[in-house]
């Protein structure tokens, strides 16, 4: 019998949750970062639709077995982020306009229009740190099953690692770029 929502912890800051939605159980990675706690899917399925995530994790928020893990967890509902928009932000008149008569104008106009740089690198900085977690997590399992360096696919996960540690601190050198600092200029 298959659980509809079940969980894994970690480490003290990300944990794996597994909620079932129709047939189909679905992976999410709540992690704090910076003191925020985010909810991240993991699965192709809900990365490639949107809409399909929306649903999905609308749902998982109303289950009360979550919120139970939520409050063990001291984490409120009210203060958790989502690495995807819930409600879709309306597009102002003059965009929606410009959308309807510039063949040009694509979903990665809108993006841009409505993230500053310092929110997209943000972004990006997530999915590395979701990474690093990933194949962190790989490497944890490998070495319990008892490789180690002197294992070629050991050494390559270890690489992977570093090289997503190193690209995160570039990343994170940027324009002096600063996570504490939320500026709203725009491109």
């Amino acid at each position: 019998m298959r659980l509809e929502f079940s969980f894994e912890l970690m480490d003290d800051s990300q944990i794996n949750i597994y909620y079932q939605y129709g047939s189909t159980t679905f992976m999410f990675n709540l992690f704090t970062q910076y003191g925020e706690w985010t909810l991240h899917p993991f699965d192709g399925i809900l990365l490639q639709n949107k809409e399909m995530c929306a649903l999905v994790v609308a749902e998982l928020l109303k289950n009360k077995d979550f919120h139970v893990l939520l409050a063990r967890e001291n984490i409120t509902l009210t203060s958790l982020r989502t690495t995807i928009e819930l409600n879709p932000r309306t597009v102002p008149a003059e965009r929606q306009q410009r959308r309807g008569t510039d063949s040009n104008y694509d979903d990665k106009t809108d993006f841009i229009e409505s993230n500053t740089f310092e929110d997209i690198l943000e972004m990006e900085k997530e999915q590395l740190q979701e990474r690093i977690a990933f194949f962190q997590d790989i490497i944890s399992r490998m070495y319990m099953d008892g490789y180690g360096p002197e294992d070629e696919d050991f050494n390559k996960v270890q690489t992977l690692i570093r090289i997503y540690k190193e690209t995160l601190e570039r990343l994170s050198d940027i324009n002096g770029f600063d996570m504490k600092r939320r500026n709203d200029r725009r491109w």
